[in-house]
């Protein structure tokens, strides 16, 4: 893959105006709600980052689109739709219609405004970002909380793509034309039963990610607090993705 300075110049200048990466890009997100006997649990089971070269006249055929490149991240955190028409699908899964998501536009945050800064020094333009699971919550305690409470129901682990029951919605998802799938989870412990479940799905697809000591299944989480540790974490990646 071929980067110059005037793209790296670029992708810092873009780091430091989160407003110019919102012009470039929009974001679309499946949100719905998942039924567990008799909860309810607010869900996202992708987000398609696209920037003006795609056609998002229909935002739902994006599904049906292969990406540029796909993500693979821990959850989708406080993201939130800024528009209608997803407020009664209820899902019970794996009932679902693999060829159809009704995608609304959604508010970007920190972290997709990385994958954005990447896809900028990539010249890509459209990212889907999946994650290990649906569950929304911004706080990581309280969603690894949520995820060991639905082990003891039998389909407690329908919150995730990976899971073997959404094998084939999660084949559709990763319809991509890079073959090396960018990983940032995040590098918590509680992490590593889905983490692993997420591998072995892959079944032996390259990842690229910025690895973690803490255990060889983790990775750095693109969006950490500190500005200097994002840059990092920014340019860790960039230098892999050259060698691709």
């Amino acid at each position: 893959m071929f980067f110059n300075e005037a793209k790296r110049r670029e992708l810092l200048v873009e780091f430091l105006y989160a407003s110019a990466l919102k012009k470039r890009f929009a974001c679309y997100g499946h949100f719905y709600a998942w039924r567990v006997g008799a909860e309810e649990h607010a869900c996202r089971s992708v987000l398609e980052i696209v920037d003006g070269q795609v056609d998002a006249s229909d935002p739902n055929r994006l599904w049906e689109r292969r990406a540029d490149a796909v993500v693979v991240m821990m959850n989708p955190g406080s993201s939130r739709p800024l528009s209608g028409g997803w407020e009664t699908e209820v899902r019970t899964y794996p009932e679902v219609n693999l060829k159809e998501k009704v995608l609304v536009l959604t508010q970007p945050d920190n972290t997709q405004y990385q994958v954005m800064r990447v896809a900028v020094a990539c010249g890509w333009s459209h990212v889907r970002v999946l994650n290990l699971s649906d569950l929304r919550d911004p706080k990581s305690g309280s969603f690894l909380e949520r995820v060991n409470a639905l082990e003891d129901d039998s389909r407690g682990g329908l919150h995730s793509l990976f899971s073997v029951e959404r094998s084939r919605e999660c084949a559709v998802g990763l319809r991509r034309h890079l073959e090396p799938i960018l990983v940032g989870w995040g590098q918590d412990m509680g992490l590593v039963p889905l983490a692993e479940q997420c591998i072995d799905r892959l079944d032996g697809a390259p990842m690229v990610g910025v690895e973690s000591s803490i255990h060889p299944v983790l990775n750095a989480h693109p969006s950490p607090m500190l500005q200097r540790m994002k840059v990092a974490w920014l340019e860790r990646m960039i230098e892999q993705l050259e060698r691709v």
